[in-house]
């Protein structure tokens, strides 16, 4: 057995910022982290992410890319789509771009964007996203964090419980190429609570973050969001200028 890979979790996204170098796995599972799954699923060639509205519309003028992105779970003004997979399903990308923009998930990207890698996990793409870290790790010999985005700064239902799936999954991951993992208190509670919550469905509605999409007829988003390992794809941030969003390859 080879020495044990740790693996913490940061329930609310300031907690990540006092890490020393980690790869890490940031989640915004309602629902920036699915959206972006599914875009790059859907062929987009390029995503870029930027908290910033007024950015995200230059940014999509300059390239001629999609712009979706909300406030408050409401669609941004002007913009062509929403944060919705089920709404970048509905229109399809037709090989163009993508800029996004949310309340949450876009920002906390740009805050670890200096950490030596940041991929993207949710519910769908869990599995290899496990897999995508832990070979990262390997590699640059660093512990794995996982982030969750949250919703105004404050503990996220949803978010915590994708980190629960990903925890188990990377521990999977680990132990099949001969390593154990060194859970933090908050990695393990984590797990505990995705365990208590069977029906992912049924607890992403319960979370804050489905209860304002229920309110906004988003029902549609919270099942995409729910499927569980339908994806191989996994989202990898790459720093500079634009900050720009693309599929991992190990």
């Amino acid at each position: 057995m080879r020495a044990p890979l740790d693996l913490d979790v940061a329930l609310v996204p300031e907690q990540a910022l006092a890490w020393p170098p980690t790869v890490c796995v940031v989640i915004d599972q309602l629902r920036a982290s699915s959206t972006l799954t599914v875009a790059l699923d859907l062929g987009c060639p390029e995503v870029v992410v930027t908290g910033s509205l007024e950015e995200a519309r230059r940014l999509a003028r300059e390239r001629g890319s999609l712009l979706a992105g909300e406030r408050g779970g409401r669609i941004a003004p002007g913009f062509d789509v929403n944060n919705s997979p089920a709404e970048l399903r509905a229109i399809g990308v037709g090989g163009r771009g993508l800029v996004l923009s949310t309340s949450n998930g876009t920002k906390v990207l740009s805050r670890l964007q200096t950490m030596p890698a940041v991929l993207i996990g949710c519910f769908r793409n869990a599995r290899a996203c496990a897999e995508a870290a832990v070979q990262e790790a390997g590699a640059r010999h660093l512990g794995i964090g996982i982030v969750c985005a949250g919703r105004r700064g404050r503990f996220a239902l949803d978010d915590a419980l994708a980190a629960g799936l990903i925890v188990s999954r990377v521990t999977d991951a680990a132990e099949a190429r001969g390593h154990s993992c060194q859970l933090t208190d908050a990695a393990r509670a984590a797990v505990r609570l995705r365990s208590a919550y069977p029906d992912g469905i049924a607890a992403l509605r319960e979370s804050s973050s489905g209860q304002v999409l229920i309110s906004l007829d988003a029902e549609a988003d919270i099942e995409i969001c729910a499927s569980v390992d339908s994806s191989a794809t996994v989202p990898v941030l790459r720093g500079g200028r634009p900050l720009r969003v693309e599929t991992w390859r190990p």
